[in-house]
């Protein structure tokens, strides 16, 4: 899978969840408005069962987003160009003499993908 097409799904994936989350803030107003009314007890947690199924809703879409964008992230890594940091000039040890310490091993970076 390309990175454009990994990222198209996570755009996607994130515009489900963000309407999930409108509808879950909708359902939450109504929750409160009928939690304070004695007698809607029973419609108040039924409210709330389904605040708390969107809620899933919105959370697997997030996690499918992630999903997603890992893939894209992984996409990129694959099709990027390998960093190679210039080697250091090399030192005569003969023109050195005694005046310079002998130069210090430095790992290449790690990079991570």
């Amino acid at each position: 899978m390309s990175q454009k097409q990994a990222l198209q799904g996570a755009a996607d994936e994130a515009r489900k969840a963000a309407r999930a989350a409108r509808e879950f803030a909708g359902i939450l107003d109504e929750y409160a408005k009928l939690i304070t009314q004695p007698n809607s007890r029973q419609k108040a947690d039924d409210v709330h069962l389904s605040a708390m199924n969107k809620l899933r809703v919105v959370n697997d879409g997030l996690a499918v987003c992630e999903k997603w964008g890992d893939e894209a992230r992984t996409a990129a890594a694959e099709t990027a160009v390998p960093f190679s940091q210039p080697s250091p000039p090399e030192i005569n040890k003969e023109d050195r003499g005694n005046r310079e310490p002998p130069a210090k091993f430095q790992p290449a970076p790690v990079l991570h993908g």
